[in-house]
């Protein structure tokens, strides 16, 4: 049995080889993906976890003293044809002021989304953000336009955002400052969510209100 899994792991290391010889596109993806992303994401001080996977370079912010953190097997999709539904940009992590904070979860997948964070955005274990979401704590600007005269972006409001276990987050989705999402909870596409979501449930539309629940049977997870 040990043998055999030593035929197949160097007959399988030997076909990804000459594939690779015959692409130097899928060279140039392999050396990019699986060496120069994650080293530089470290020297740009995020904090990698092990068995993270990245397809492109993703768009990294860090202010000094902010924090950006990825678990174990962390997935991020950046490159346009890294996900079937298209990705209108790479995936975005931007941390903006000292002490702020992205934390995401192990084995989370996150393609083309954006994620800003003034405080905090804390996403959990095994969530899945669709392409093109926006995850954003902050209003970016004041409100009052007297303020804003001032400094364009000084003095925006800003709440801590959390998604807990197992959600997913659909493409084009908006999540807004404060909001949590609860464990297993679906946000439908483009829904634009600015109140808390109750675990288990599916929310959608403009603002995002509840439509159905998530229900477990014995075939395993089902959206009724």
């Amino acid at each position: 049995m040990i043998r055999a899994l030593r035929r197949w792991d160097r007959k399988a290391l030997l076909a990804l080889v000459l594939k690779a010889m015959r692409s130097p596109r899928t060279l140039t993806f392999l050396l990019v993906d699986s060496f120069l992303v994650p080293v530089g994401l470290r020297l740009r001080g995020v904090r990698v976890g092990r068995g993270c996977r990245f397809c492109g370079f993703p768009l990294i912010t860090l202010a000094p003293g902010a924090r950006i953190t990825l678990g174990d097997g962390v997935v991020l999709n950046s490159r346009p044809d890294s996900n079937p539904a298209g990705l209108p940009h790479p995936t975005i992590l931007a941390a903006l002021t000292p002490g702020s904070a992205i934390t995401i979860g192990s084995g989370t997948g996150i393609s083309g989304a954006s994620i800003v964070a003034s405080s905090s955005v804390t996403v959990g274990r095994r969530v899945l953000i669709g392409a093109g979401a926006c995850v954003w704590d902050t209003d970016f600007h004041p409100l009052d336009p007297e303020r804003r005269r001032v400094h364009a972006t000084r003095g925006a409001t800003s709440a801590a955002i959390h998604i807990d276990d197992e959600a997913f987050v659909g493409a084009r989705s908006i999540i807004l400052k404060g909001v949590t999402i609860g464990a297993g909870a679906v946000v439908g596409g483009a829904a634009v969510v600015t109140k808390d979501v109750v675990p288990g449930t599916i929310v959608a539309g403009n603002p995002a209100r509840v439509v159905g629940a998530v229900a477990a049977d014995s075939a395993g997870a089902r959206i009724s």
